[in-house]
């Protein structure tokens, strides 16, 4: 399967008591069709991944591949902090249905390290490997050097989610280092997505509760209308900025979707901060300032 598009990032719903909540997973995905997506990936930061056991992780990849159509991307996260693990997590991830891993680097600040590492786990499966760079996340830095070596020497590392700001010129660097071979995802929320779509991208995989935003703004900009693409996008990103907030951003998504009749509960598991009513008054007050620009933002 050949990833482009949007991909959005979800978050894993839980009941009021932090069981995993399976009819608003049925309810994600159909809405997340509806709004003509490209794709999902799951279990991310975003998706509380480190905060479910494997057990929980295996329900939640197949009962999202239950409810996808054949031609629907379905990215799973995977990152642990030894190599073993993270073979195990890959290749339990292929089994339950994934179409494709986001794999984020160890914990360890090596490139010979960091190298094998992602030579080994992507050598266990047979699926296409998306490399997540995200160095606030993950604590890791990776050179453009160091991700065109790993793509190089390994079959199906083929993609990039890029979350290293400045993000564009990060991008022309890894392009031009692989001879554009790689596949660039822009995302940190979508707040830089215009600018990382004119420099190459091929799609936006990230996390914002308003998907069918990001749907217009990249056939926008691959039907050539970069000006109307360029419009939305500057009438969006107070949207993206608010969403995009370190600590409450799982918390954000999750109200947003209750609001918009998907989850049931906003649940966040322990850690994890608690969105208060005032950030959301803010963020419901951008969607009706869109609304009355004309963009159509409906559950």
């Amino acid at each position: 399967m050949e990833l482009k598009g949007i991909y959005p990032i979800v978050p894993t719903p839980f009941e009021a008591d932090g069981a995993l909540d399976f009819d608003s997973i049925d309810a994600m995905t159909a809405f997340m069709i509806r709004k003509g997506v490209n794709g999902l990936a799951v279990l991310g930061a975003l998706g509380e991944g480190h905060k479910l056991d494997a057990h929980e992780r295996g329900d939640v990849v197949r009962r999202f591949k239950s409810n996808s159509p054949h031609d629907f991307g379905l990215v799973v996260g995977v990152r642990a902090a030894a190599t073993d693990l993270a073979v195990r997590m890959a290749q339990s991830a292929q089994k339950d249905g994934a179409d494709a891993l986001l794999l984020g680097p160890l914990p360890v600040q090596s490139d010979s390290v960091l190298f094998t590492y992602y030579q080994r786990v992507a050598a266990a499966v047979d699926l296409p490997v998306i490399i997540h760079d995200y160095p606030a996340a993950t604590g890791v830095f990776m050179t453009p050097d160091l991700i065109a070596k790993i793509h190089h020497e390994s079959e199906n590392i083929l993609y990039i989610k890029l979350e290293d700001p400045p993000t564009g010129p990060k991008m022309e660097s890894v392009l031009e280092k692989t001879n554009n071979q790689i596949k660039v995802f822009g995302a940190l929320g979508g707040m830089y997505a215009f600018e990382e779509l004119d420099r190459g991208a091929v799609g936006i995989m990230t996390g914002f509760a308003y998907p069918e935003l990001l749907v217009a703004l990249y056939q926008r900009f691959r039907a050539g209308d970069i000006a109307g693409a360029a419009t939305l996008f500057y009438d969006m990103l107070p949207l993206n900025r608010l969403e995009f907030q370190p600590g409450i951003g799982v918390s954000i998504r999750k109200k947003v979707f209750v609001q918009r009749g998907i989850f049931k509960t906003p649940h966040v598991r322990h850690p994890g901060q608690d969105a208060d009513e005032k950030t959301m008054g803010h963020i419901f007050r951008i969607v009706a300032h869109l609304k009355r620009r004309g963009y159509e933002i409906s559950d």
